[in-house]
C-alpha cells in the first residue's frame, strides 16, 4: 500500500515533522485499505473525545495526519445515501476495531493500533524498548 491512498484522510496542513512528541499515532498493518484505516480512525475518535490529532503509520512509518477538524469537515460535504440514519449502526465504539493501546513504562509514550501482530510488538520511538499494552 502507497501513502497516496491515505490523502483523503490526512490533514495536508499538519506536517508528519511538526508533532510534539506525546501525539497519538495509530500503527496500521501493511497492506491496510483507505476504507479500513477511516473506519479505524473513526473509531478513535468515537472513543476517545480528547484526541484531537493522529498521526497515521503504516507498518511503523509516519505517512501524515489525521485530525479530528479535517475528517470532521470531510464528512459534511460528504451526501447522505440511502440508508444514512436508519438506526442499522449504533452509537458509540466501532464494533469492527478495537483500538489497542500500548504505552512505554519509561517515559510514558503511547502507540495505538488496529491489530496485533505478535512478532513486531510497538517499541518505543524514545528507544526504551517493547510497549506494554493497556487494558
Amino acid at each position: 500500500m502507497t501513502e497516496e491512498n491515505f490523502d483523503i484522510l490526512l490533514d495536508a496542513s499538519r506536517a508528519p515533522g511538526d508533532l510534539p512528541d506525546d501525539v497519538a499515532v495509530l500503527d496500521l498493518p501493511p497492506g491496510c485499505r483507505a476504507v479500513d484505516a477511516a473506519d479505524a480512525l473513526e473509531s478513535l475518535f468515537a472513543t476517545d473525545r480528547a484526541v484531537q490529532e493522529v498521526a497515521v503509520g503504516v507498518d511503523g512509518r509516519i505517512v501524515g495526519v489525521a485530525t479530528r477538524a479535517y475528517l470532521g469537515g470531510l464528512r459534511a460535504r460528504v451526501p447522505r445515501s440511502v440508508g444514512d440514519g436508519d438506526g442499522a449502526t449504533l452509537p458509540g465504539a466501532s464494533l469492527r476495531y478495537e483500538i489497542l493501546r500500548y504505552r512505554c513504562p519509561t517515559c510514558g509514550a503511547l502507540r495505538r493500533r488496529i491489530h496485533v501482530d505478535e512478532r513486531s510488538a510497538p517499541v518505543c520511538p524514545n528507544g526504551h524498548g517493547v510497549l506494554e499494552r493497556q487494558r
